[in-house]
């Protein structure tokens, strides 16, 4: 499908030095062929090989436009501000749409007009492609936008389909946050517009060594999500966040921030995954995510006592 049509979804894509990973990122999106789309592939600056790979699809949904620079959000906005979509979707350069989400989400809130966002779950998989775990963020259909007001953020951005009016209305991303910007527009979204949330996999989150959520550092992280947290109570509570007042808190200078290794958040993931599905009573299932965990780490002690408990322990003793 080219571009004859006017694009109903824009799925924007910011991009800096994915190369190991455009290829399938792209093509997972390319799969909409009912839904007239557009890909935005903000190029910010990248050093490697990634915009020769982009280049290398000859498909006419695939519009390139070079980044600022300036960070995730600016790199967000510059995405926003050329689509052509009245829905505007996200999918970081590294990760995957599962297929038929485009069509699902679209129908979605074509029928259900009075909401602004549609949301679902999602799913994690290694550097090499391979499914880690399906994330726990519930299994029914929910109204979530008073859990966004409380300041709850139960998916990532990535999994949501906005109406580019709300985008507008929202404000789009806000560049103070060169992490957790996703948190942040979340939390304000939820303050304009109501958010559906069904319990459908949306995205495929990919967990390697070089990604921004590893190559940060968790104090960095930890940091601007719990000050988009303090922002939303600041607005409830004066209208106003002190990013508004132009009077945000100085990040702390951290000089030895220890990033988070992707095989350590592999490996807890499936032992919390392991551990819900042996207190959901499906002890299979249960000993299948400890084996997976146990196998990526076997010199880990821990991991055997968790993976022999899971064995032993009684179904009845975790509910």
């Amino acid at each position: 499908m080219g571009r004859s049509l006017s694009p109903r979804v824009s799925v924007v894509v910011p991009m800096q030095n994915a190369e190991p990973f455009i290829i399938a990122t792209l093509r997972s999106i390319l799969r909409e062929k009912e839904v007239p789309i557009e890909i935005v592939v903000i190029n910010d600056k990248s050093t490697d090989q990634s915009l020769e790979r982009v280049l290398s699809i000859c498909d006419e949904r695939i519009r390139i436009v070079d980044g600022p620079g300036a960070g995730i959000s600016a790199c967000m906005n510059a995405g926003i501000a050329i689509a052509e979509g009245d829905i505007i979707m996200r999918c970081d350069a590294d990760d995957q749409y599962p297929a038929g989400r485009i069509k699902e989400q679209v129908t979605w809130l074509d029928a259900h007009p009075k909401y602004a966002a549609v949301c679902g779950a999602f799913s994690t998989m290694d550097s090499a492609g391979r499914l880690v775990a399906p994330m726990a963020t519930g299994g029914m259909i929910e109204d979530i936008t008073g859990e966004l007001n409380s300041g709850k953020t139960r998916t990532t951005f990535c999994s949501y389909a906005v109406r580019m009016d709300t985008i507008h209305s929202v404000g789009g991303f806000r560049p103070y946050f060169v992490t957790a910007e996703d948190i942040d527009f979340q939390l304000r979204l939820g303050e304009v517009a109501r958010v559906m949330y069904l319990p459908r996999h949306f995205y495929l989150y990919r967990l390697h060594d070089a990604s921004i959520t590893h190559t940060q550092g968790n104090a960095k992280r930890i940091f601007f999500e719990d000050t988009a947290r303090s922002f939303l109570s600041q607005r409830i509570e004066s209208g106003q966040d002190d990013l508004q007042r132009s009077s945000p808190p100085i990040p702390p200078e951290v000089k030895l921030d220890t990033p988070g290794a992707a095989d350590i958040q592999i490996q807890g993931i499936l032992i919390g995954s392991a551990w819900n599905e042996h207190c959901s009573g499906n002890r299979l299932a249960a000993i299948v995510f400890g084996y997976r965990a146990l196998k990526n780490n076997p010199c880990d002690l821990h991991m055997w006592r968790s993976f022999l408990a899971l064995i032993l322990k009684p179904i009845n003793k975790c509910r």
